[in-house]
């Protein structure tokens, strides 16, 4: 299993969450989710900080951790920075983000692209914070997460997250489509739900009428189109 990028820690102004920033936003978040839905009541009525270290903070970043917390009536409350925790700072300032922290990014992220060139077994995860190619299978236990689309060349039997974490044009495509969870923003379907017959053709995830439809994947281009 894969070590966690995340951590919270209980202060005494609320809880403070820290962030492996080595790794893609998309997988980030992802942990953050997991994280609150193991243990609930420890975040019941938080009021939740994020620690910024020696890395400039994004603005998509925040607006984006931002979603994830308010699915679980959670608010981000503002940014504290490694320096203010050492300095024994007992409350968090400004509580909104200090401007030097916070930067616009200067490229688009979501155009990049991730392509590996592998099969992806149990215990495995890869994160794009754009979209995601995977030339192989992503066996039952891997997990691939993306902020964008998530293609498969091969088949997928594992767990797969695009469009994180609120893109619901995001689509999740296979040659093989038998997952064991897919998710798409804010929308989860689980086997057998999105798998209900066997078929030799690749196919297309994606949200259609507030939930996830699985289609050939030459009906699917065609539906995007027409959205």
């Amino acid at each position: 299993m894969s070590k966690s990028r995340i951590r919270f820690t209980g202060v005494d102004y609320g809880l403070l969450v820290c962030m492996d920033w080595e790794v893609p936003l998309s997988q980030l978040l992802v942990e953050v989710e997991e994280h609150i839905q193991k243990s609930p009541a420890f975040f019941t009525d938080a009021k939740v900080f994020l620690e910024a270290g020696t890395r400039p903070v994004l603005q998509h970043e925040l607006e984006q951790l931002g979603v994830v917390l308010s699915r679980h009536g959670l608010t981000l409350q503002g940014v504290v920075s490694a320096a203010s925790r050492v300095e024994g700072i007992s409350r968090p300032q400004p509580s909104v983000p200090e401007p030097s922290k916070v930067i616009t990014p200067t490229i688009n992220k979501k155009e990049a692209t991730v392509v590996e060139h592998r099969t992806l077994r149990s215990g495995e995860k890869v994160a794009s914070e754009g979209h995601l190619i995977i030339m192989g299978d992503v066996n039952p236990g891997a997990e691939v997460i993306a902020e964008n689309n998530i293609i498969v060349w091969g088949s997928l039997k594992g767990t797969a997250y695009a469009g994180v974490p609120n893109h619901e044009d995001a689509v999740i495509a296979a040659l093989h489509l038998s997952p064991i969870q897919l998710r798409i923003a804010g929308y989860i379907a689980r086997s057998p739900d999105v798998r209900p017959v066997t078929t030799t053709v690749p196919e297309l995830a994606r949200i259609a009428q507030n939930e996830i439809v699985v289609e050939s994947w030459e009906r699917g281009r065609v539906s995007l189109k027409r959205g």
